[in-house]
């Protein structure tokens, strides 16, 4: 066993952050997972998916409230953390003059244990933003947000790519701080490509844009990006290509729509649609004929659930339903 931990001082009560912590209902913050038990000593967790799936599950070791909470857990959301020994999960939280000071600790084997070094700190950020209101107010979606400029990611923008993913595009959502949008490039499936990290996934993206194999685009207000969206031929498109278990002939002449992130201040001021609009305007001056894309089933109410693009965005956008998978609905529009 290998052993790790987290810290970070939140201006919240004590009492306020332990709710976050043990309070029935969405947890936003812990992967959008819904727990599903008692956190009493000998109570057993069920961490619940949005489609009611079992992500998790959890044993209750001790707990002293408001202070200290330990878990014995087994991840159950990919077959290499299902495969793991369980490990152990403790929350702390102390009384600091500014609020509290939350630390995270766990015991756990490898995969678990390089999971939780890279991703730990995003998540006690993410209850961080559960707690503190002023933290939430600084995220807010902003009345006005001014011209947009979609520019493409060329290799003199990969600064503004870093910055966008490393400050600006997760600040809400912490938990999806790793991505980079590594995702729609990667050809190994999660089981086989292991725990992906952060530095990973920065450092890959960074070389695809300047070795320009990688096509996307920023929307930017003021000189800042405030969106992003990764599109491009998709045989090209390594990870769509995994993903939606597509054969190569049947892509021929198709280029997709991979991934949209849009800050969440610039969110329901048009941002992702003037994305849309760019990508099909330089995928038909590349002599694309159809454009893809593969939007959540309806249901997804979160951002994240729609980072594919929401369904209704396709359907303006003059796109058609092409063919139906199990979460996904695979739109296409013509573009000869």
């Amino acid at each position: 066993m290998s052993s790790g931990s987290h810290s970070i001082d939140i201006a919240a009560a004590p009492d306020v952050v332990w709710g976050e912590l043990v309070a029935p209902g969405l947890r936003h913050w812990y992967f959008n997972l819904t727990p599903e038990g008692d956190f009493t000593p000998g109570g057993h967790i069920r961490w619940l998916g949005s489609r009611g799936d079992v992500a998790e599950e959890s044993d209750v070791i001790d707990v002293e409230s408001p202070h200290r909470i330990s878990l014995r857990t087994r991840f159950l959301f990919a077959p290499p953390f299902a495969a793991a020994p369980p490990h152990e999960m403790t929350w702390e939280v102390s009384a600091i003059e500014a609020g509290s000071q939350v630390r995270m600790s766990w015991e756990a084997e490898d995969p678990v244990h390089s999971l939780m070094q890279s991703q730990g700190a995003s998540l006690i950020q993410g209850l961080r933003l559960a707690a503190d209101p002023v933290a939430r107010a600084a995220l807010e979606r902003l009345p006005e947000i001014g011209d947009v400029e979609i520019v493409d990611v060329t290799p003199d923008r990969v600064s503004t790519y870093q910055h966008f993913f490393d400050d600006i595009a997760f600040r809400d959502f912490p938990a999806w701080q790793d991505c980079y949008c590594m995702e729609t490039h990667q050809a190994e499936s999660e089981e086989e490509a292991g725990v992906r990290t952060a530095a990973a996934n920065r450092r890959e993206m960074s070389e695809g844009i300047e070795q320009r194999k990688v096509t996307a685009l920023l929307a930017m207000v003021g000189g800042e990006p405030v969106g992003w969206c990764n599109y491009g031929e998709t045989t090209r498109l390594a990870g769509v290509m995994r993903r939606f278990k597509l054969e190569a002939a049947s892509q021929k002449g198709v280029g997709s729509v991979a991934c949209f992130v849009i800050a969440s201040p610039y969110r329901g001021h048009g941002v992702a649609s003037q994305l849309l609009d760019a990508a099909i305007e330089r995928l038909r001056a590349r002599g694309v004929r159809e454009i893809e894309a593969y939007p959540p089933r309806a249901g997804e109410e979160t951002p994240q659930g729609n980072y594919r693009g929401p369904l209704e965005m396709y359907l303006r956008a003059g796109f058609e339903p092409y063919r139906e998978l199990e979460r996904n609905v695979v739109m296409r529009k013509k573009l000869a």
